[in-house]
């Protein structure tokens, strides 16, 4: 779920629906550091109560702060496209979601529920950031995955790096690049898509054209730029990858109406598959063991061995998990869980 104001200026954190209910990567953390908010459901969808649930712990709260600071009224509405789903456990009309005062609301531009075709004769009402802005996040997502990609392959994480890099691939790391990418959308992009969806209610500024092109990924960077990057990247990251396979990648989740806001919940699956542990390979550790303290040319300095250097390795993982995750970013963590894991196979 995307969510921010008409002028760009005051963007929310993404809200990333899961699977998971207690991640392993995000134990131990303080999460508000995190970029974007995780918030568990059972079919891993934005249900009515999750949506009452951020609604009112985080939209709330946030633009009451954002209109605090700017010394403005305190009021607003919170635009969605439909009412969600309902999830079959709770009652089927839910109270509205407002503030006891009225003063912050949200409003559904249509009727039915999302991805349904009974939202009224005239149909589904598209919110404004789904003129452009939530195809872009997810076309910029992708780059910086596969960006990420890229630097732990050539850290030099052997024959077998894209895999090193899939097992090292955490639901925080996935946290901190759909934050990235929530940044690279410049404000412009997302008043852009306002207008155009809009344009009853906000009318163009003189000279402002009104064409609808697709908002611009970053710094003025169109799709055609995103796309030549995501090309490049996936073959130094994949060899023999044709440009027509990135493509149906890069449009591989475009959702049908009304659920674009979803993001990001299959990359939850993974979570079990990255860890630290050596359990199923501590055999073949151990079997590398002999003849591995046999020192340099003069004998004098031993090297450790495999089950040392894996515990070396694994200490410092958990020092650096242990950072402000805004510092440390995903690159450093990927890159050490990568070295671990081609520890462990050697």
């Amino acid at each position: 779920l995307l969510a921010a104001n008409l002028t760009g200026s005051h963007k929310l954190k993404p809200l990333v629906v899961g699977g998971l209910r207690d991640p392993p990567s995000l134990r131990h953390h303080n999460q508000d550091k995190f970029p974007a908010c995780y918030r568990y459901s059972p079919e891993a969808r934005l249900g009515p109560a999750l949506l009452r649930a951020w609604f009112f712990e985080d939209f709330v709260p946030g633009v009451k702060r954002y209109l605090r600071r700017s010394c403005l009224q305190q009021k607003a509405v919170l635009l969605l496209s439909s009412p969600p789903p309902p999830s079959g456990t709770g009652p089927e009309d839910s109270p509205p979601l407002q503030t006891p005062d009225g003063s912050i609301r949200a409003l559904f531009l249509s009727k039915g529920p999302a991805g349904s075709s009974s939202a009224g004769g005239g149909g589904r009402i598209p919110a404004p950031l789904e003129q452009g802005v939530v195809s872009a996040f997810k076309q910029l997502y992708k780059r910086e995955l596969l960006r990420l990609a890229v630097s732990c392959v050539a850290g030099g994480s052997g024959s077998g790096g894209p895999m090193d890099f899939v097992r090292s691939f955490l639901l925080k790391d996935m946290l901190y690049l759909a934050g990235l990418s929530w940044d690279l959308i410049p404000p412009g992009s997302i008043e852009k898509c306002w207008l155009l969806g809009l344009r009853a209610a906000f009318e163009p500024q003189p000279g402002e054209e009104e064409h609808g092109d697709a908002p611009r990924g970053e710094e003025g960077g169109g799709d055609s730029k995103v796309f030549s990057d995501l090309t490049h990247l996936a073959a130094l990251a994949y060899k023999r990858l044709a440009p027509e396979e990135v493509a149906d990648w890069l449009h591989l989740d475009d959702a049908a109406p009304g659920t674009e806001e979803d993001d990001g919940e299959e990359d939850a699956e993974e979570e079990g598959a990255g860890g630290c542990g050596a359990e199923d390979e501590e055999e073949e550790a151990a079997a590398g063991d002999g003849g591995s303290r046999r020192g340099g040319e003069g004998g004098d300095t031993l090297l450790p061995t495999a089950r040392e250097a894996i515990r070396g390795l694994e200490t410092a993982l958990r020092w650096l998990e242990g950072q402000d995750p805004r510092q440390v970013g995903p690159l450093k963590l990927v890159q050490l869980r990568s070295l671990i894991s081609m520890a462990q196979r050697l």
